[in-house]
């Protein structure tokens, strides 16, 4: 088929056109080709600005079988979207988030932290997921109308060259721990998180590509395996060859301090998740995970090592407001 990628450079997009040529494809990529990461042979590259419709418009005359929209945020990015590809590709998937799905604790009482396809959209603390649930419902809407068939993919917390971490950049977080420098973890620590590789996401996503059965439908694709967030740092710092050294902080301690940290705390990675991926293996012939977290990490390290060697700084105030918070924590517990 002839597949484009709107995006195709990202932590979760660049396995996937990988994983898209193996498959034997026939790849395009449309960006600004500003990204580090190096196209795999064989990927035909439109350079272009998301944002500069003219040339954003022009990709319909390439009749792609299927469209992958990896950088569409809000409704208004769809809708151009429907406008543009509604009667040139068979195909349009939509990369949504996990992050919208009601946690028990949006509610304010008991429910279950396993979620599936049926699981309602609704998070009070982030804007971005509340848009891109918006996105989901003008698409769902466009196909129950004809206009364009619309699979919608949603991801959890998806890695490939960046270490996971809830509060800081992952880059940031690799830095510290080499500096021998303590890190944050929100609450006690215990929370269920789910962390898939990006290869392994790529192998379902691209599964799903021209697959009739897929249109109209929403599904996400991650681990069905959770890990305490305790486990997964303790992870990161085997990998770096260092003792464990971490500070738990209550998460609206954390919010206190950073308002902006909200959405990603309080509106994603506080929460426990366990998924349910029963409908992506239907889908796709009993997909699973084969990543470890073990094996995923030492890849990562691989990315990040380079650009640590490269001479990365992290951001001078994130990384003392770190500090601030820690010894806050030091004294109050003296």
């Amino acid at each position: 088929m002839k597949v484009l990628y709107i995006g195709g450079t990202g932590e979760i997009s660049h396995a996937c056109v990988a994983e898209a040529l193996r498959a034997g494809h026939q790849v395009t990529v449309f960006n600004r080709g500003l990204r580090e990461q190096v196209l795999p042979a064989g990927v035909k590259s439109i350079v272009g600005d998301f944002s500069d419709d003219a040339t954003y418009r022009s990709l319909a005359s390439h009749q792609f079988d299927v469209v992958c929209q990896f950088l569409a945020f809000t409704p208004e990015h769809v809708q151009r979207d429907i406008d543009v590809f509604q009667a040139s590709c068979a195909q349009y998937i939509f990369i949504s988030t996990a992050s919208a799905y009601e946690k028990p604790a949006f509610r304010g009482g008991p429910g279950s932290h396993i979620i599936d396809e049926d699981t309602p959209l609704f998070n009070p603390h982030w804007a971005y997921s509340r848009s891109k649930a918006a996105c989901e419902a003008r698409l769902l809407d466009a196909h129950a109308a004809g206009s364009l068939p619309v699979t919608i993919v949603r991801p959890s917390h998806t890695y490939r060259s960046r270490f996971p971490s809830a509060i800081i950049d992952g880059n940031h977080f690799a830095w510290r721990v080499l500096q021998n420098k303590p890190v944050l973890v929100h609450g006690d620590g215990e929370s269920l998180w789910a962390l898939t590789h990006a290869s392994d996401f790529a192998r379902a996503f691209v599964a799903l590509c021209g697959l009739e059965n897929s249109l109209g439908e929403c599904v996400h694709i991650t681990s069905s395996e959770s890990h305490t967030w305790n486990n997964i740092l303790k992870t990161i710092f085997k990998t770096l060859d260092r003792a464990p050294n971490v500070v738990p902080v209550l998460s609206r301690t954390l919010i206190d301090y950073e308002p902006t940290w909200e959405g990603t705390l309080l509106g994603d990675k506080s929460n426990s998740v366990v998924f349910n991926n029963s409908k992506i293996k239907r889908l796709c012939g009993e997909w699973q995970c084969q990543v470890s977290l073990e094996a995923g990490f030492n890849s990562t390290w691989r990315h990040v090592e380079k650009r640590l060697q490269a001479g990365f700084e992290p951001d001078p105030k994130t990384d003392a407001l770190i500090d601030h918070i820690i010894e806050a924590q030091t004294i109050k517990q003296a």
